[in-house]
Parts: structure tokens; C-alpha cells; sequence
């Protein structure tokens, strides 16, 4: 058992993330920590694995206090993937990025081959063996970041939303994994902002302001209104489904989830009214990257807000930049309404806040854009302020170095910067990835809002559940070619269209196409 025994943390040496915080991790159970943005969460794993130390109060492993050992003595008891992959992988060949913890124990050259060789077949990966890191998937990079903290075979695991970035079949894999490891007494935190999580849960802890607001058994908090609120996970719809299954006495477990939520679920809202917007297109789009064929012949319009879905490797994130004017295709072009798109038509929100982030101040971050478009500096300012306050980033943070922040606050910073420049049309590249759920909802609400007031809208996105009911389109793009193009009041409840793109339905659609058979039958 690993313990924080009231533990303190402060990064600024004046303000405590936590604050007199005590919780354990037992082995063999998988407990799933929520809390909204900036709750500490995060600063909680990295005490267990060492990466922190606390200020005040001790960490516990199997009662002994361990606060002032070695950090590489916790690291070896507590693994931790981190929800960015790319933060954490260090080798260049992913046989040696699995490799490398083993290596590090000392451990004989041949028990280092065996541990990686399992732990990659574990992880579904073997045939990346000899692959380059650098050629992955963002979920092939997960899988393997996960599979190199397993090697190490640790006592816990501490999962930072490492599903956050994974599309549906990727994350199911991802779980599939994890499940094996309670069994074999290997503790699990995952801290989590969303309502599957708790599929898997034996126990629930919510984090607010620094301090554990609640902590019991799944079933108790999904009963538990302000348990729901504290967590964050009141707006979520898939968590207000399992609330209502749990109020009813059903107990939903993930092998029957879709037929079980059934009765449970809501139609969504009804299809927002379509407006005239401008429209964002691609015509007959190539783009290669070196021998390899990214996207092929794409012909794909957004008059409205459209989802964009596909499998990783899809070609998505590629045909986003086409669309925002920053990749010039082979063949092909990008139109706003008539006119090519140039860099800076367009606003691109990336999928890792990180690489759009590089001012010294939130507030100059976010003023760029504005800037870029010589809008004078008080109306900069002005533009950023706002934009700031749509997004939620607090007048606290505007001084802040934005690298300082947590994961969702610098999504929220990135957003932020994006939406002040005020572009025809955007492209939002996993938006939601890293907020908690009421930042997700408000998000859903900003983009509408965007469209609502004429700008064309694309968001690629792996919660497709979340935004089908705000969408009006949802493309579908497999192997580089948009296969399907359909409403997204159809799509809801469509998880056939969903397969024909080689994409597992979200659980929400599963779960609607269930009880609309069950209607029929």
C-alpha cells in the first residue's frame, strides 16, 4: 500500500495545491480520482511516484515513511503515465523505450529482453518493436509509454488521464490492460474528468481546493449529488445516465454497458437550427509525407460546425492544417468561402497546447493573435481579456508564465488565444482533451456560439459523444479519403456509421441504438 498521510504541497512556496491531504492506494484496487481543473490532482500522483516531494506531512509505502528516501525508490513502486506520451518517452526505437526502466533496476541483459518482449505483447503493440518512436500514432505512443512504466513491473500505477488523447478503439485497448493489473495486486489511481472511468472503479476519491471532498464506493457517488458536483461531473451525459442506472439500483459494469445504460440515457438536445456561415473547404487534397500517403483525393466542406472523426493515423490532424492555411497540400487547395486560405485566415487550435504556447505571460500568449492582426495594442489587450474570460482563465493567471500551469489550464490559455483573434473560421483540433467536464460543456457552448455567429467550424475530436448533439455534420475520415459525410442527429444513434469508418462507437450511441431497438422490437 502506498499512502499521502496530510500532505502539503506549494509550488510557489506560498499558496498549497493540497493542502493536509491523506489517502491511500491499496493493491489490487483501481481507484479513480476526480476533481475539476486545478484541484491538484496531477501534484497527487506525482507525490506517489516521487516526482514531487511534500512540503509538509509524509508518503507512506507499505507504512514505512518514505518522504526524504531516494525519489528513484518510489518511482520503481509507483509507474506513472502521464497524459502526453511525448513527455515521457526518451528512446528513439520503442524496443528500447521499454526497455529502459528494466535496464535502470540493473536487471540481468536477458530478464531485460523477456520483461520487454511480454510487456510489448502485453500492450497489443509487439510488431512496433523496431519501430522509431517518432513514428507513432499519439496512440501507439501511449500504449508504449504504458507499456515501458509496466515493464518496471511496479506495485501501482498512477494514470494521469492517459486516455485523453486516444480514440475509442485505442482507449479501449488501453483499459483492456489496465483491468489485468488488479488482479495480479498491482494498485491503480486513475485520475480521470470523465464518467467511464468509473466502469472500472472499485472506489471514487473527488479533490477540491486542494483537499479530498469525498471518498467511498462508486455507487454511493454516483447517488450522491454533491459528491457530483464536486467532482465536476454533474454536466457530463454519460455520467448522469450511470447516476440514474446507480439511483435505480443497477450496478453498470463495462461488458453490458450499452444495453444496461439503455433505459438510462437521453435522446440529447434537438438539432441546433443551421445559420448561414462562411464556408471552409478542401478540394481534391494530396499530401504525402515522404513515400507515405497522408491524405488522398480529399474532397470535404463545413458549412455550420462539422465533427471530423477518424481512427488515429486517419489523416486528420493533416487535412487540419491544410484546412487552417499552415501545410500546403501536393495537390489540391483549401478555400474560405472563394478565397485560398493563407496562415492566419483560419484559427487552428493544436492538439498539444504546449506547441502553440511560448510567450512569457498568459495574457501576451493570448494577446498574439490579436496582435498578428494589428488590431492596436489596447484593442489587443481588450481582445485577449475577453477571450481570457469566455474561457474561463482567471484575471490570477493572466501574469502567469503559461508553462506553469496545469494540463487543462493551458488548454484553456491555448483556446483562449485562438478564438481572440477572431478568424472567419477554426479548426479545433481535441479541444476538450485535458478539461474537466463543466470546461468541456462550455467549450461545446463557445464553439456553437462561434458558428451561431457565422464562422464556419471543424472540430476533430475522439469524445464524439460530446459533441454530436451541438454538431450539425459529422464527416468520417478513414485511410486518408472522408468516407462518409452524415447529419448529426443521425449519427447519434448510429454506431454502423461509426464501424464503416473503422471507429468503435461511443458508448452514448451504443447505448441510444439500444433503446431505440429495444422501442421497436
Amino acid at each position: 500500500m502506498i499512502e499521502l498521510r496530510d500532505a502539503c504541497f506549494s509550488y510557489d512556496g506560498e499558496k498549497n495545491v493540497l493542502d493536509h491531504v491523506s489517502l491511500s492506494l491499496e493493491g489490487g484496487e483501481h481507484l479513480v480520482l476526480l476533481g475539476r481543473n486545478g484541484s491538484g490532482k496531477s501534484t497527487l500522483g506525482k507525490l506517489l511516484n516521487g516526482s514531487l516531494r511534500p512540503s509538509d506531512g509524509s508518503v507512506l509505502l507499505d507504512g514505512l515513511d518514505v518522504s526524504a528516501a531516494p525519489r528513484a525508490n518510489l518511482a520503481r513502486a509507483t509507474g506513472y503515465v502521464r497524459q502526453d506520451p511525448l513527455s515521457q518517452i526518451v528512446s528513439d526505437l520503442c524496443f528500447d523505450e521499454v526497455a529502459f526502466g528494466p535496464r535502470n533496476l540493473g536487471l540481468p541483459r536477458e530478464e531485460v529482453r523477456s520483461r520487454t518482449a511480454e510487456t510489448l505483447e502485453a500492450c497489443g503493440i509487439a510488431d512496433l518493436a523496431q519501430r522509431l518512436t517518432s513514428e507513432l500514432s499519439g496512440g501507439q505512443q501511449q500504449l508504449l509509454a504504458l507499456a515501458g512504466v509496466l515493464a518496471m513491473r511496479p506495485s501501482h500505477v498512477v494514470l494521469d488521464e492517459a486516455d485523453s488523447h486516444l480514440d475509442q478503439a485505442t482507449r479501449s485497448l488501453l483499459r483492456a490492460v489496465v483491468r489485468e493489473l488488479a488482479p495480479r495486486g498491482t494498485g491503480v489511481l486513475e485520475i480521470a474528468h470523465s464518467g467511464e472511468a468509473l466502469l472500472d472503479a472499485t472506489r471514487v476519491a473527488v479533490l477540491a481546493g486542494g483537499r479530498v471532498a469525498w471518498e467511498g464506493a462508486p455507487e454511493r457517488f454516483l447517488c450522491d449529488p454533491a459528491a457530483l458536483a464536486a467532482s465536476g461531473l454533474a454536466e457530463d451525459p454519460l455520467t448522469a445516465a450511470l447516476a440514474r442506472a446507480a439511483r435505480d439500483g443497477r450496478r453498470v459494469g463495462r461488458e453490458d454497458a450499452a444495453d444496461a445504460l439503455a433505459p438510462y440515457v437521453e435522446d440529447g438536445a434537438t438539432a441546433p437550427e443551421r445559420r448561414q456561415t462562411v464556408r471552409l473547404s478542401a478540394s481534391g487534397v494530396h499530401v504525402s509525407y515522404g513515400d507515405l500517403p497522408a491524405l488522398r483525393g480529399v474532397d470535404f466542406a463545413s458549412e455550420g460546425l462539422t465533427l471530423l472523426l477518424g481512427a488515429s493515423g486517419s489523416g486528420k490532424t493533416t487535412l487540419a492544417r491544410v484546412l487552417a492555411g499552415v501545410l500546403a497540400p501536393d495537390a489540391g487547395e483549401a478555400l474560405l468561402d472563394a478565397a485560398p486560405v493563407r496562415p492566419g485566415m483560419v484559427g487552428l487550435s493544436f492538439q498539444r497546447p504546449e506547441d502553440q504556447l511560448f510567450c512569457e505571460t498568459v495574457l501576451d500568449d493570448i494577446a498574439y493573435g490579436p496582435r498578428s492582426r494589428e488590431m492596436g495594442e489596447g484593442a489587443a489587450l481588450d481582445a485577449a481579456r475577453a477571450a481570457a474570460a469566455r474561457l474561463g482563465v482567471g484575471e490570477g493567471l493572466l501574469d502567469r508564465s503559461p508553462f506553469s500551469l496545469s494540463g487543462g489550464q493551458m488548454r484553456r490559455v491555448a483556446l483562449a488565444g485562438v478564438v481572440a483573434a477572431r478568424p472567419g473560421a477554426y479548426v479545433f483540433d481535441e479541444p476538450s482533451a485535458g478539461l474537466d467536464a463543466p470546461g468541456r460543456a462550455e467549450l461545446v457552448r463557445l464553439v456553437r456560439d462561434l458558428v451561431d455567429g457565422g464562422a464556419a467550424g471543424v472540430v476533430i475530436t475522439h469524445d464524439a459523444g460530446e459533441w454530436l448533439d451541438a454538431a450539425d455534420d459529422v464527416a468520417f475520415i478513414r485511410d486518408g479519403r472522408v468516407v462518409d459525410v452524415a447529419p448529426a442527429d443521425v449519427v447519434r444513434r448510429s454506431p454502423a456509421l461509426f464501424e464503416a469508418a473503422g471507429l468503435e462507437p461511443p458508448l452514448l450511441v451504443r447505448a441510444r441504438a439500444a433503446r431505440e431497438g429495444d422501442a421497436h422490437a
